[in-house]
């Protein structure tokens, strides 16, 4: 991994990283935005307006913490421990590099086009599903 695919914060007297999502961190942002009404202008300031007081869920989640494996951290406890430490200019900085490390429009057009081959698959003679 090159390091522009890493991104480093200090907050308090940690240092947590930012890389691509992995499917487990997917799961669980999905799972965290499911009552989430999203705007259709997806900036940094726009999501977090968004996302309110699930802000530090959703960094807890996509931060690494150092020598914790994604599978073992507590995602409560660090949103509460980051909400108390994290100034908002770093909030907005890891939201930012977010969309940086994680091509959403590329991988919603990629879903897309996979749904588009497999509902062709299921009925080739429409292209589409039943």
């Amino acid at each position: 991994m090159s390091d522009e695919t890493i991104k480093e914060y200090k907050i308090g007297d940690k240092t947590y990283t930012q890389k691509p999502l992995v499917m487990g961190q997917v799961n669980q942002i999905i799972n965290l935005l499911k009552d989430v009404n999203l705007p259709s202008d997806p900036t940094a300031i726009n999501l977090i307006t968004a996302l309110g007081d699930k802000l530090p869920l959703a960094i807890a989640i996509v931060v690494h913490v150092p020598e914790v494996s994604l599978k073992d951290k507590n995602i409560k406890e660090l949103a509460e421990d980051l909400s108390f430490k994290m100034e908002p200019e770093m909030a907005l900085q890891v939201i930012e590099d977010f969309f940086d490390l994680t091509p959403i429009s590329s991988l919603l057009e990629r879903v897309g086009k996979t749904v588009e081959r497999i509902a062709g698959k299921m009925n080739p003679t429409t292209g589409s599903t039943p």
